[in-house]
């Protein structure tokens, strides 16, 4: 009894303070596979794979080590690791006391780490090289067809997932509101785009306008129909998982957020070619009434409406498609009115919509905007 009570007040100690919760993530390469052995002992385990693999980064740089993974029955929880490939590694600690020790030893052993037993595993296979080869075939097009342009629209770009990730994301974390921070990065990225693709000009200052009203009323009203259907913003598991760290944020107007940004490129995108219409119509005709160049703008953008809320709600399908698999494979089971009041469906479609009603509203506020502007008093 004392022994466990012992055992008890040291694995208390071990876990308030952190050290063998301790994991670090680093780089790895297998260079050859040791060995391959069945597992008859394990219901949920195949086999057991024994690869040699070499640390790229850390302390133990070039360093050779031999690592098992286990290939599991149930495929989805393997990880499809081969020779060759680039893996990230894990490394994590665990503990090993010995049961006949009193406390004073425990502790003393304890300090000097005796219990502190390295573990490094497979976390994943490192996906890195994939992205930068995207990401470099997609800045390689964009600046060989568009060249100039292509290359401001790049460093345009860029320059708004800096803004999201050092400035949009940490406002949020520390509560404040994802609307009204959603909406600056929405005119940051606006003034930014057109700025580099058309200069400082009439235009710049319409498409910001423009922008703005479209997403405004989007994400406004995507929050009033929040409010209405008692959307919570816990959408899933995952979230409810998390409620914890997410306690101070708010996931009702997070959804909002989500639905401002998500639009602003289509928005963005009529914006600009209204407002580059109304330039080029005014700039072959400067005597043209203000009825007659906002009648011009409207036409333009009823071509362009079709298209872009295709593109909007496409989108939004296509970032769901396996939200809409399942929905269709348990059709048979649970009844519409249970599917169409799922709250992860709800949001998918009010985002649809409500971005799309931003697409609608851009046209006419661009085009009164700028006919306004290019037609005003001197």
């Amino acid at each position: 009894m004392k022994k466990i009570l012992y055992l008890f007040i040291f694995f208390n100690f071990l876990c308030f303070s952190n050290l063998f919760a301790e994991e670090e993530y680093f780089s790895g390469k297998i260079i050859s596979l040791i060995s391959e052995n069945e597992v008859t002992t394990e219901e949920s385990i195949e086999k057991i794979l024994k690869f040699q693999v070499e640390i790229l980064e850390g302390e133990k740089l070039g360093e050779n080590i031999e690592i098992e993974l286990p290939v599991y029955k149930e495929k989805q929880y393997n990880i499809l690791a081969k020779v060759g490939d680039k893996v990230v590694l894990y490394r994590s600690y665990d503990e090993n006391y010995d049961m006949d020790e009193t406390l004073e030893e425990m502790k003393e052993n304890y300090q000097k780490e005796k219990y502190r037993i390295e573990r490094i595993d497979i976390s994943d296979v490192d996906k890195r090289k994939s992205y930068y080869t995207l990401i470099g075939i997609f800045c390689i097009l964009t600046f060989i067809i568009a060249r100039k342009n292509g290359l401001k629209a790049l460093i345009s770009l860029l320059m708004t997932l800096i803004f999201i990730v050092k400035i949009f994301i940490p406002m949020i974390s520390k509560g404040n509101s994802p609307i009204f921070w959603a909406v600056i990065t929405c005119i940051f990225s606006t003034f930014i785009t057109t700025l580099f693709i058309t200069g400082f000009s009439k235009k710049t200052f319409i498409v910001i306008l423009g922008t703005t009203s479209g997403v405004l009323i989007s994400g406004f009203l995507s929050y009033y129909f929040i409010d209405v259907m008692r959307l919570t913003g816990y959408s899933d598991a995952e979230t409810l998982s998390y409620a914890h760290i997410i306690m101070n944020i708010n996931l009702k107007e997070l959804i909002s957020a989500g639905v401002i940004i998500g639009s602003l490129g289509a928005v963005m995108d009529v914006a600009v070619s209204i407002a580059s219409s109304i330039n080029e119509i005014y700039e072959n005709n400067s005597k043209i009434e203000f009825r007659n160049l906002f009648i011009a703008a409207m036409n333009i953008g009823n071509d362009i409406i079709g298209t872009m809320i295709n593109t909007l709600v496409l989108a939004y399908i296509g970032s769901s498609i396996l939200t809409l698999l399942l929905v269709y494979l348990q059709s048979s089971d649970y009844p519409l009115i249970r599917i169409l009041n799922y709250e992860n469906i709800v949001i998918e479609i009010l985002r649809a919509i409500c971005g799309s009603i931003g697409i609608l509203i851009v046209i006419p506020f661009t085009a009164y905007i700028g006919a306004r502007i290019y037609k005003r008093n001197k």
